[in-house]
């Protein structure tokens, strides 16, 4: 993938700082850089080994398109919006040659992934938010770790920002954990699936948690 953006940073409290100034080019596999805006990606598809024809354009040795930083948002529309209206459309004879039984598998993987897409974009749009300390506060932080004296009323106000992010996490797991015990016929793949669930949510509070704002509670009170 082909970035090109400004510097960043991400610090230790998981806060991105962004040094501004010119932009750069930046070549990764995404694993390490992180998308601002948008890039375009390449993906060799043929053979290791083969060498690849730079006279072509385009052809099957090369995949390549633009990618953005709300990528699962923008590959849900067009597989939900737009793919799998017209796969649900198909008549028999737009199947052309391929037997039922590959229809078949791939309308279940189809239909599988496309089920996944719609989780993943609901564990990000409907997570639970920590919400923010009380901006008043923002000139006693500053001072936090130089200051041997803070402020008692924004200690107990910060005990109690955290007390509802304990209770708020503490319910989201107790709701999940509920849902599954009710289901007196769940089968092995549901089993996946509350994994998975509870894998998202508990990566979307992780996430949270390593922000500035709910590092800066957690120093305080420590």
């Amino acid at each position: 993938m082909i970035y090109y953006q400004t510097q960043y940073k991400i610090t230790e409290s998981g806060e991105i700082k962004d040094y501004g100034g010119h932009k750069e080019f930046f070549v990764t596999d995404g694993e390490k850089i992180k998308l601002k805006g948008k890039g375009v990606y390449f993906l060799r598809a043929c053979k290791p080994g083969k060498p690849l024809n730079p006279n072509a354009s385009n052809d099957a040795d090369i995949m390549f398109g633009e990618i953005s930083e709300h990528s699962v948002t923008s590959l849900n529309t067009i597989v939900n919006q737009i793919y799998k209206p017209m796969v649900d459309r198909l008549d028999k004879n737009d199947w052309g040659e391929c037997t039922d039984e590959q229809k078949k598998e791939f309308t279940q993987v189809f239909d599988s992934f496309s089920v996944e897409l719609r989780e993943a974009l609901k564990s990000l749009t409907n997570n639970i938010t920590l919400d923010p300390y009380d901006p008043t506060w923002e000139n006693e932080v500053k001072n936090i770790h130089t200051s041997k004296n803070l402020s008692s009323d924004m200690i107990s106000d910060f005990e109690r920002i955290f007390n509802d992010w304990s209770n708020k996490i503490q319910s989201a797991l107790d709701g999940a954990d509920a849902e599954k015990k009710d289901d007196k016929e769940a089968h092995p793949l549901q089993e996946l699936d509350y994994w998975k669930q509870r894998m998202r949510k508990l990566t979307g509070i992780s996430e949270q948690l390593r922000s500035k704002n709910c590092r800066t509670v957690y120093d305080v009170l420590t």
